[in-house]
């Protein structure tokens, strides 16, 4: 493998042990490493950009962001890019979320998250979970803000059928990927962690194969492909683990880190 320029990775099922936590003392050790080499750090999540930049703390300003799948990318506090679901698919969306509440949205834009009164608390809670600016409104349709995603969760059984379905509404308007253990998100069409990634990397002046990245979900497939060298977590789906050219431990034993640390001579 040629010298590693930048490291790219997924957070929930990745780089964090219960989508909460990680080992900030190790961290450090490497984010230092990272310094010395010139590494960059991404940070290629479906959570909102205002999660990460509370995650990493006083590093938030220094690292890249691709969030929401890759529709609202920053380098560090400045904003690069932030995609816009068109009108029509917004609307189409607003009415499926209307007319089947069984099936419960977080309508993301730039500015926020917003869920509609009549959602449970529960789902309001586990969405702020990973959308830290998340607010309840009484209808979708008066938000003014700049739409990019949707985001629900379900049954875990049921979410290879609820894609599908959502796949059926909104058609090629925008695209329906999974993030693993229910969860699924709409987004826009053409947008995801690997044009995301790759946007940065065009800002940066890296080529991909100079990066190695980490994931554990569908939505993480294009980014690991793209880059150089590709680390699916021991406790991803066969599929995940069968297109990354390398395993690594699983979130619950640090695995990013431990990688880090060899790769890096720690």
């Amino acid at each position: 493998m040629q010298r590693i320029k930048l490291v790219a990775v997924d957070e929930d099922g990745t780089f964090l042990r219960d989508h909460v936590h990680y080992d900030e003392a190790r961290f450090e050790r490497i984010w230092a490493r990272m310094q010395e080499e010139d590494v960059r750090f991404v940070v290629a999540t479906g959570n909102q950009c205002y999660q990460v930049q509370s995650l990493f703390g006083r590093h938030a300003h220094e690292i890249g962001i691709v969030s929401g799948n890759g529709a609202y990318v920053l380098d560090g506090d400045e904003a690069v890019y932030a995609a816009q679901a068109s009108d029509e698919a917004i609307a189409r969306m607003i009415e499926s979320c209307h007319d089947l509440p069984d099936v419960p949205f977080s309508m993301l834009g730039v500015n926020a998250a917003y869920v509609e009164r009549g959602t449970s608390q529960e789902f309001f809670d586990d969405m702020a979970r990973y959308c830290f600016r998340q607010y309840w409104v009484d209808d979708f349709e008066q938000v003014d803000d700049q739409i990019f995603m949707f985001s629900s969760v379900v049954d875990e059984r049921e979410v290879g059928q609820k894609i599908e379905l959502f796949r059926s509404v909104v058609g090629d308007m925008m695209d329906v990927v999974g993030s693993g253990e229910g969860y699924f998100d709409v987004v826009c069409p053409g947008v995801s962690k690997a044009t995301g990634l790759q946007r940065l990397l065009d800002r940066w002046g890296i080529a991909p194969e100079e990066c190695i990245a980490f994931g554990d979900s569908d939505n993480d497939l294009e980014m690991l492909e793209l880059v150089g060298c590709s680390y699916a977590m021991a406790n991803a789906p066969e599929n995940v683990r069968e297109a990354a050219d390398r395993l690594a431990p699983s979130c619950a034993e640090d695995g990013v880190l431990q990688v880090l640390e060899e790769l890096l001579g720690l």
